[in-house]
């Protein structure tokens, strides 16, 4: 991996307190595409549901002024970048790719195979990572809005069929914060099914937030996709929808059929091991 010299300290995230990981964190993304400023407790879900190891997450200093901040998904040889930002008054300033290969440099040597990564489709920083190594894997999208079918109620299912049940049904493969572990740390989803109990055809992982009900993951045959729109438009209660990371294809496709609209978009990167 070819490496760039920059004038600024590593440490680890692990070394700040929370309350300065919070602030570098929104210093490094304000000004951002969309808006990104998170409270303290939408950081430590972002930890959690992303398996972020803040001994191998990187905060950059110059001087004492803390300039730049990277997370750090760690999920057993693959790594994931859950989040890298530059202040703002060093933007512009060609740190990114020394910083960004810096990274990579920590999480090859803890035992990194590959690193993960998603980032807005008008993100300039898609240009860093493609310099750094790391290649478009495909496009996902987030999808907004308010589906127009006719509700019917789906079903409950524990939580523990509902994984079993995404695990048998056709999907395209899970995007980082679609793995296993990141939804198995997300103890308010509300999963609901269609088809027989015993094998569902079709399943969806949604929790509310406020006025919007959230799908966080979904899956079902073909036959089943009127059915599992129908069990969502149930479960939104006139409220708004938003998937996010939904990868191009025949699902995301009948969503926008029925009624949601394409807010945003980001590309899938990977970096590997040579």
């Amino acid at each position: 991996m070819n490496t760039s010299a920059h004038p600024f300290v590593r440490h680890p995230a692990s070394a700040l307190a929370f309350d300065a990981l919070l602030a570098i964190w929104n210093e490094a993304y304000r000004g951002y595409f969309v808006p990104f400023q998170f409270d303290e407790a939408m950081l430590r879900r972002h930890i959690a549901l992303g398996s972020v190891d803040l001994d191998r997450s990187c905060v950059w200093y110059d001087g004492d002024t803390p300039m730049a901040v990277a997370l750090a998904g760690v999920r057993g040889t693959r790594a994931w970048l859950g989040g890298w930002g530059i202040a703002p008054d060093w933007r512009g300033k060609r740190h990114s790719l020394p910083l960004v290969r810096d990274f990579m440099q920590v999480q090859v040597a803890a035992g990194a195979l590959e690193i993960q990564l998603e980032a807005l489709e008008h993100n300039w920083a898609l240009r860093t990572y493609a310099q750094a190594g790391f290649v478009d894997t495909r496009r996902l999208l987030v999808l907004e809005g308010a589906l127009t079918c006719t509700p019917v109620a789906g079903h409950t299912l524990s939580f523990d069929a509902a994984l079993q049940a995404l695990a048998a049904l056709p999907r395209a493969s899970a995007c980082w914060q679609r793995d296993l572990q990141a939804l198995r740390a997300q103890p308010d989803l509300m999963p609901v099914g269609v088809g027989p109990d015993e094998a569902p055809t079709g399943v969806a992982l949604p929790r509310v937030d406020g006025d919007w009900l959230r799908i966080i993951d979904l899956a079902c045959t073909p036959q089943a996709t009127s059915a599992l729109l129908a069990a969502l438009a149930a479960c939104a209660g006139g409220r708004q929808l938003r998937l996010v990371n939904e990868p191009e294809g025949r699902l995301a496709e009948a969503l926008c059929t029925a009624g949601l609209v394409v807010a945003n978009a980001q590309r899938e990167m990977v970096w590997r091991v040579s």
